[in-house]
């Protein structure tokens, strides 16, 4: 099974727009993906809530319910989320925890806020997965308690293409439990991200690394299809093994 390890899914009347980065008035829906990801030969995938969405992840887990064995999700929790709705999201589907600190004018703030929560995470086996500004990912990976296992968004969204190999503490500190998306280059225009993959494939290994879509690309509708992220993955990964664990093996391990 070949899976698509980063989609969003919502409805324009729940989107709570004073949250939203401009105003959003389309559905993307569960059903959308789907096909889109069917044509593209992908059959199971892992639904991210967007942050506009807030903390109310229904949506996500009644998509989960229509099919566990092809479909997994990652919610947006409050701080204060108790370790028994942890294990209810976990037995409904949902295998980790998002902070999205992007344009979040106190990133480390906001993390030490949810250290009880990335405790609660690393006891229920869940995962934490951050998105944040470029150039961040080393400093605020200081601040993640030792021993979370950490899914990093969008290559990690370095502002050069030698930020790692240059300072890289936080990143050698969570090395043994870290995951990396290959995702949303359209994101990072500035990087040459085969070098970064490269960075990557050195400090992790290729069995840490996985792919996603971004579906429906948000910010980016206009110029972006399913088709064209996974053209970018072919165009960054020429070794078809390697293909192979980024699609299959890799995230059914993290996700399955």
């Amino acid at each position: 099974m070949k899976i698509d390890a980063h989609f969003h899914i919502f409805l324009a009347k729940s989107i709570n727009q004073a949250q939203s980065r401009y105003v959003i008035a389309y559905d993307a829906t569960i059903d959308q993906w789907e096909k889109l990801a069917t044509q593209a030969g992908l059959e199971g995938g892992v639904i991210v809530q967007p942050s506009f969405l807030g903390v109310d992840n229904s949506f996500l887990l009644a998509a989960i319910q229509r099919s566990q064995n092809k479909l997994k999700g990652v919610a947006v929790l409050p701080p204060n989320t108790p370790r028994s709705e942890l294990e209810e999201l976990k037995e409904q589907g949902v295998l980790g925890a998002r902070l999205n600190l992007f344009g979040n004018e106190s990133p480390a703030a906001h993390i030490r806020a949810h250290w009880k929560l990335i405790d609660l995470i690393n006891e229920s086996g869940l995962h934490l997965e951050i998105h944040h500004d470029d150039g961040l990912l080393n400093t605020l990976l200081l601040d993640i308690p030792k021993g979370t296992e950490i899914v990093i968004d969008h290559f990690g969204r370095p502002k050069t293409d030698s930020e790692f190999l240059n300072e890289a503490t936080g990143i050698e500190r969570h090395a043994a439990s870290l995951w990396v998306k290959l995702s949303a280059q359209y994101r990072t225009p500035h990087l040459h991200h085969s070098k970064v993959l490269d960075y990557w494939l050195d400090a992790i290994g290729p069995k840490k690394l996985l792919w996603g879509s971004d579906w429906p690309h948000t910010g980016f509708e206009a110029k972006q299809t399913y088709e064209n992220q996974l053209s970018d993955l072919n165009t960054l990964v020429s070794d078809a093994s390697l293909i192979d664990q980024i699609l299959v093996s890799n995230p059914k391990y993290l996700y399955w």
